[in-house]
């Protein structure tokens, strides 16, 4: 039998005082590829980190042993140098990041194993990020502001960070989330192809679909603990555009008197915007804009990456105003109404948003944030206030994570957190980025369920996804953006039979 070149032996794993992991007992062969499965909060991350070295086994509960350079080590130290982790929170460091990085120093970071490439790359590794650049295809990347680019996009920048070391276990942690189909598709293709090619992969998935041929083995976690392992048969690749008629029931959850209740205003005009150009980096990433949503329509924004869904949601939540010649108003204001009063009447959830609050913020605190549409918070809030937000955890049932801080919760945990945040004001129009990122497939539907009942209530929706399975159900108007301009808009259910949309959701 081959020696494991990584091995667990009975390890616990503690953060914050909190045991994550318990009794871990696996060992990772040549020529294996693992799958790891569980729940929101079951480990997958935590157990990513410790195979990398990143954690530390509580000491005296277990040991954790390295092979890979043919000598055996107890220590993590060379292990980090052929271990690559590509993760939501590596993702969100480069986001919170104060210096301005363009996406080949991205790249070129990755050589340093840190988040700033301080060493030039000499001639063979740039030769070789160069190659990784071509298979990618990210060229167009290069010379582009990492934090004004879209999710996906950064995505492909952090996989080509990790490929250019040439690591020799690369381990993926829902790496997949924020990409088109199409960009999926190629990214599983590849990923099967370097496996192949030998390059050992453990890869973390909510999404059984996303398990590329390749793998070889799949493990599953339950409460920190391995509750099954198995090898992997050939997953069954669901057509991602398609929602059954028992997805639909399923996702009715028994969510009542999450959104306020509704109003009896008259059907209005809650976002008009007409001619709108949005420049970044003096590059024009949106052009021409012209769209509203009336009271009672609930909009889906689709399209590729990069293609302006979440520069056009940051306008509508008022983040960004229009160049010269555009124009946008909000409900029934003028437009010489402050931003304050305009944005109490507007949720929104995003993934810059969720990597801002990586910080050690009460989760009630993130919450009761929402008042003031600040990250943290920083006033006082009423008695009324209070009472509203424990009002929001109780019935979304938070109670058991809101009182930890954000930086121990789980990705999941936090998006939920920040849903609460986008309703203590009782929005008129909810806006969310690829909410669904990070959820487990209960999660998803708890969650799109959620998005349902406020719609249920009276606030319009506007929801930007990859996934047009995990819409809610109320959702009644689409809009596929493509290369900055809004090309398709109306009926959900006529957008959804135009061929473009089906290109571009029917890559898997």
């Amino acid at each position: 039998m081959t020696e494991p070149i990584v091995e667990l032996r009975n390890v616990d794993v503690a953060l914050n005082g909190t045991t994550i992991l318990r009794d871990i007992n696996w060992q990772l062969c040549s020529g294996e590829h693992w799958a790891l499965l569980g729940s929101n909060g079951s480990g997958k991350s935590t157990f990513l980190r410790v195979i990398r070295g990143d954690l530390w086994p509580i000491p005296g509960k277990g040991e954790r042993i390295y092979r890979l350079d043919l000598v055996e080590r107890s220590t993590a130290v060379s292990a980090r140098k052929r271990i690559a982790l590509v993760s939501p929170e590596l993702h969100d460091r480069y986001l919170q990041q104060d210096w301005r990085l363009t996406g080949r120093q991205v790249i070129y970071s990755g050589f340093v194993n840190g988040d700033y490439p301080y060493i030039k790359p000499n001639a063979d590794q740039k030769r070789f990020a160069e190659e990784i650049i071509e298979l990618l295809r990210i060229r167009h990347l290069l010379r582009r502001n990492v934090q004004q680019i879209s999710t996906g996009e950064l995505r492909k920048l952090l996989i080509a960070r990790a490929l250019a070391t040439r690591p020799a276990i690369l381990a993926l942690d829902e790496v997949c989330d924020g990409l088109d189909a199409p960009s999926r598709a190629a990214l599983l293709e590849m990923l099967d192809r370097l496996a192949r090619s030998g390059m050992q992969m453990i890869e973390a998935t909510h999404r059984r679909e996303e398990i590329f041929p390749a793998i070889t083995h799949v493990l599953e976690l339950e409460n920190g603990r391995i509750s099954n392992r198995r090898s992997a048969g050939v997953p069954t690749r669901s057509n991602l555009f398609t929602v059954t008629a028992a997805k639909r029931a399923n996702a009715r959850t028994r969510i009542h008197s999450l959104a306020p209740a509704p109003k009896s205003l008259p059907q209005t005009t809650l976002l008009r915007i007409e001619k709108a150009s949005i420049f970044l980096d003096r590059k024009r990433v949106l052009r021409n804009a012209t769209w509203q949503v009336c009271q009672g329509e609930h909009w889906a924004i689709l399209g590729a990456n990069g293609a302006g869904k979440s520069t056009l949601l940051k306008l509508a939540a008022a983040d960004l105003q229009p160049a010269w010649g555009g124009k946008i108003s909000y409900f029934d204001f003028s437009t010489r109404t402050s931003l304050p009063k305009i944005k109490k009447r507007i949720g929104y959830i995003s993934p810059e948003l969720q990597a801002s609050y990586r910080r050690p913020i009460r989760g009630v605190d993130v919450v009761g944030s929402g008042f003031h549409s600040s990250i943290g918070l920083h006033h006082r809030l009423s008695s009324g206030q209070k009472q509203r937000v424990d009002q929001l955890i109780e019935q979304f049932g938070a109670t058991d994570f809101a009182r930890r801080t954000a930086d121990q919760m789980s990705y999941g945990e936090l998006a939920k957190t920040l849903l609460l945040r986008a309703l203590v004001n009782g929005p008129e129009l909810l806006i969310c980025d690829e909410p669904f990122s990070g959820f487990d497939a209960a999660g998803r539907r708890e969650f799109s369920a959620a998005l349902d009942t406020v719609a249920q209530a009276g606030a319009s929706l506007v929801v930007a996804t990859h996934h047009v399975g995990d819409l809610p159900e109320r959702m009644t108007h689409g809009l596929l953006l493509q290369n900055g301009q809004i090309v398709i808009r109306g009926c959900l259910e006529e957008v959804r039979a135009h061929p473009a949309i089906q290109r571009l959701f029917s890559a898997l």
